[in-house]
């Protein structure tokens, strides 16, 4: 949704649409001027929405909705997480940050505090959507076992996705970003990657796989993964988030598993991080591997909620005393 809209520079103007934006409405019109017709109508229709919902809230608590005050922001999305969706709660945010911008008042959304709300909520409605299946080390070795001698293009990059996604326990941005600077070739054959500056060595199972994509790809420079037409032709722009969610899925239905298991991009971290619990590593140790900033999300993954929640805490309070 970010989109530059214009900011109401007219002293007269702004203080004439804040009071417009005081008040409960149904009047599109108004959003339309706004936001100077940059968002389709049921774009608007969301925002005059979620406004009125915060209009209310701020009605009922005696509270100012322009300029809305950080802590304010903060109780709303407390109360409406009761009932509401996570992907609810985020365009609550948009919207309230919209309007901020768009009358030139400072943003509440923007603040440590109203991140630090929303990590909470993506963390306690990580169950609002299919839960992340964890691809695990036994799925890996299966699909290795129907594609570790095919020679289509799309097999043998999907492979190599599926390997070193896993094995690194590679986020999707990170899969996205890799290119041949970051692949190291040792005089053995295994393969080293660079990610953010860390250095993953990979196992032979991972490096052959990735050695038959660049092979097979003729892939000496550029982005590592790369999108490919319906007549099996390899590109040269990277895959996105969308098509690494495919590949994935694609993953699930390969493995015949049941309907409502469904590999998503995030599945291999999740996968892994089970493995490494199975095998006998600590919270921190698998956060260590899987290069996250808090221990939380490696404890839900695992299971350890009440760890998760404990470290979610900590990492609050760090942040805000920073």
């Amino acid at each position: 949704m970010a989109k530059k809209i214009p900011v109401i520079d007219s002293e007269t103007q702004r203080s004439s649409s804040i009071a417009e934006f005081s008040q409960v409405s149904d009047n599109i019109s108004i959003w339309q001027a706004l936001t100077h017709n940059h968002y389709a109508a049921n774009t608007l229709v969301a925002f005059k929405n979620d406004w009125n919902h915060f209009l209310v809230f701020c009605e009922k608590n005696k509270v100012a909705p322009l300029p809305a005050s950080v802590s304010t922001v903060h109780r709303f999305i407390e109360k409406m997480a009761e009932s509401r969706k996570l992907s609810s709660l985020k365009r609550y945010v948009v919207t309230i940050g919209l309007i901020h911008k768009c009358h030139a008042l400072p943003n509440p959304c923007q603040s440590q505090e109203i991140k630090l709300a929303m990590h909470k909520q993506r963390l306690d409605k990580h169950d609002d959507y299919t839960h992340a299946q964890g691809f695990r080390d036994d799925h890996l070795q299966a699909l290795l076992d129907t594609f570790s001698l095919s020679t289509k293009p799309k097999d043998v990059r999907d492979m190599a996705i599926w390997a070193i996604t896993f094995e690194a326990m590679l986020k999707r941005s990170e899969v996205a970003a890799l290119t041949v600077d970051n692949v190291e070739i040792e005089p053995s054959g295994l393969i080293n990657i660079t990610v953010d500056g860390r250095i993953i060595a990979l196992s032979d199972v991972s490096s052959k796989a990735v050695q038959r994509w660049l092979t097979l790809g003729m892939i000496v420079q550029g982005y590592l993964f790369r999108r490919i037409d319906r007549h099996s032709n390899i590109g040269d722009n990277p895959l996105d988030h969308s098509s690494i969610y495919r590949v994935f899925r694609r993953a699930s239905q390969e493995l015949d598993l049941p309907t409502d298991v469904i590999f998503s991009g995030q599945s291999p971290r999740v996968g892994a991080s089970q493995d490494l619990a199975d095998a006998g590593l600590t919270v921190s140790q698998i956060q260590h591997q899987g290069r996250w900033r808090s221990p939380a999300m490696p404890a839900q993954y695992i299971g350890q909620r009440g760890k998760r929640d404990n470290e979610l805490k900590k990492f609050a309070k760090k942040n805000s005393d920073k």
